[in-house]
């Protein structure tokens, strides 16, 4: 399952996740779907055996680029989130992104091969612009041994457990720095 541990990255057991962060991620990537362009949102929290998501940033605006089969997040947003989450003791956990319709929940040569490698981070896809709501029907993958492997069903419920109760906070990134979202996440 997890890699071999190291004091740079942990391994992650499992993750925990507040529904409500699947309801946030969808309302913030939806609308740009319906456009016909792709986008996505960063999963933040606590990097441990349970690594717990807490913050939400959607990238979007200046150094971001969405396109009908491409989103592309700069290096220069990408240091700007860095930054602000190191000062908050976060660390990147997922990226979520969506595909649209007609282009099945699984990564691309480019999702696979030019996002972030990191033993344990998480990349899932949402399907049909960001339509899908149901979590079970996206691609969710796991950064393993050099490569991104697809869970299955079965490893997915054991691995990631849903909380009703927890909360994220919302946030939006571009170049010029991380503010609170601010669009209506509910």
């Amino acid at each position: 399952m997890a890699t071999a541990s190291s004091d740079v990255y942990p391994d992650i057991e499992r993750w925990r996740l507040p529904r409500v962060a699947l309801v946030d991620t969808i309302s913030a990537v939806s609308p740009t779907g319906r456009r016909g362009r792709e986008t996505g949102v960063f999963w933040l929290g606590e990097r441990a055996s349970t690594a717990t998501v807490t913050a939400m940033v959607m990238p979007s605006g200046e150094g971001v680029e969405e396109w009908a089969g491409q989103w592309r997040v700069s290096s220069s947003v990408f240091g700007v989130i860095s930054r602000w989450a190191r000062k908050r003791e976060l660390t990147l956990l997922a990226i979520v992104h969506i595909h649209l319709p007609g282009v099945p929940p699984r990564l691309s040569w480019a999702d696979r091969n030019l996002s972030v490698q990191v033993p344990g981070i998480l990349s899932v896809v949402i399907g049909n612009g960001g339509a899908d709501r149901e979590h079970t029907q996206w691609g969710w993958y796991v950064y393993e041994n050099g490569q991104y492997r697809r869970m299955a069903l079965e490893e997915l419920r054991g691995r990631l457990v849903l909380e009703s109760l927890g909360q994220t906070s919302t946030w939006c990134a571009d170049i010029h720095g991380v503010r609170e979202a601010t669009y209506d996440p509910t």
